[in-house]
């Protein structure tokens, strides 16, 4: 072989490598942390409340959006399939037959054709769709992850609800008993109809407020059984089953308080980002490829004779070998676009990638700084209810001694329900906390 035959195939050899697509990934300026959390899978069972538990599952079998995401995990998976199939050989069995005034001719063969991926084209095409794979697989991941987190909120909302209901009717009773009283002193003229009003309004307030938590209920109800997938004669029949009361559902003690260092390694939208800008660099690869001549081998192996009888008998064997190689010449500008196109949509796909990350990490600084907010909250709350019940009993006490009048007490009455009301809200609002920051370190998910 001439050394400028060697030379010229050393440089082609060459240039096939240049085909390998760039997998380095966007340099980012991230946090310094070396803090590592372990998050359960099932996280949601930390607040130990076994119906949570069973609506969470409900919710992952029975979600139609999670249906959707896995008809398209399955479609990933046979385009896949489809684009690795191009890198092998393709064999087929043909049979012929010629006739003619005096002879009759039967052939039969195996034909092979195969593509010389020389330059990378075909498994840079494998190699994006093995990433859309993966990119489809990741975000089915984080929709499991979502739906999740949002059951678990929708459970926690509807559950301060039940509670703040319940409050509110224990208050429409205890008003209702006032107002009694107050009448029968008013009518002894033991006190002035100005303070039987008084708790005549009152109670008509307390009143006003139990149909309202209730219209919100039935909406909590509707949200919860949507994404559960309970069908509809389940909700209107049977309603919704209840667990525990909010009070008594678990709230983890220990949680992260800063950003751990394997945070990208964690969240499913990161990794669904990141498979697509791999997917993107392959495709540019494949489009530069395309310049490039594109040899194809094709072989015949079989059998032909005149007779039938002598059709597998020696002598009758046939072969063929053909080699092609063709590459463009003129098209009218459709690889340079194909080329442009392809580099645009990876400049997209980096872009996307700095953002999924960007937003994972502020996301995650938010739900810790929530967290911890929330407690605070909760325990402030609790204070100040304990005071409050300390002031009505006061109040009570003076009103009763005569050293104060009934407007007082009402007074008392009324922050110290609103106070109730907060303290179930501030305890929604800490498991919401949570939830939002187990979604956040990215739920124990398992990436494929």
């Amino acid at each position: 072989m001439k050394p400028s035959l060697i030379a010229s195939l050393l440089a082609l050899l060459c240039t096939a490598c240049a085909m390998t697509p760039e997998q380095s990934l966007p340099s980012l300026d991230l946090p310094q942390s070396t803090y590592n959390a372990p998050i359960a899978k099932d996280w949601w069972k930390t607040f130990d409340d076994p119906l949570l538990n069973t609506l969470i599952a409900q919710t992952l079998q029975h979600n139609h959006n999670l249906s959707i995401a896995i008809a398209r995990i399955e479609e990933a998976r046979a385009k896949l399939g489809i684009s690795s199939s191009a890198q092998w050989p393709r064999l087929e069995l043909q049979s012929m037959q010629q006739n003619s005034r005096d002879t009759s001719t039967i052939q039969v063969a195996g034909a092979a054709s195969w593509e010389l991926d020389l330059w990378g084209r075909l498994a840079n095409q494998t190699e994006a769709s093995k990433q859309q794979l993966l990119s489809t697989q990741a975000a089915h991941t984080g929709l499991q992850l979502a739906l999740s987190a949002e059951t678990a909120q929708a459970y926690f909302n509807l559950r301060a609800l039940d509670a703040q209901l319940l409050l509110a009717k224990q208050t429409v009773a205890s008003r209702k008993a006032a107002f009694s009283l107050q009448t029968k002193r008013f009518q002894g003229g033991l006190i002035s109809e100005l303070e039987a009003r008084q708790a005549e309004s009152d109670f008509a307030a307390a009143q006003a407020i139990v149909p309202q938590y209730q219209a919100k209920i039935a909406q909590a109800e509707s949200i919860l059984s949507v994404l559960s997938g309970q069908s509809p004669r389940t909700l209107i029949e049977e309603g919704l089953q209840r667990g525990k009361q909010i009070s008594d559902i678990h709230i983890a003690n220990q949680l992260p308080s800063q950003i751990p260092s394997d945070l990208l390694l964690r969240r499913p939208d990161i990794a669904e980002a990141e498979a697509k800008l791999r997917a993107s660099h392959a495709d540019v690869a494949a489009a530069r490829a395309a310049w490039f001549p594109r040899i194809s081998l094709a072989g015949v192996l079989g059998t032909a004779s005149n007779p039938l009888a002598n059709l597998f008998a020696a002598g009758s064997k046939t072969w063929q070998f053909a080699g092609n190689l063709g590459m463009p010449l003129f098209d009218g500008g459709l690889n340079a676009a194909q080329i442009d196109q392809a580099r645009a949509q990876d400049q997209a796909a980096a872009a996307g990638y700095r953002q999924a990350v960007q937003n994972a990490f502020a996301d995650t600084y938010a739900a810790l700084k929530i967290n911890q907010f929330s407690l605070e909250k909760t325990t402030a709350q609790t204070s100040q209810n304990s005071a409050l019940e300390r002031q009505l009993k006061l109040a009570i006490l003076r009103y009763d001694n005569g050293y104060s009048d009934y407007l007082t007490v009402l007074d008392s009455e009324r922050n110290l329900f609103n106070g109730r009301l907060e303290l179930i809200s501030a305890t929604r609002d800490q498991l919401l906390a949570q939830v939002s920051l187990f979604k956040a370190l990215g739920g124990g998910a398992t990436l494929n």
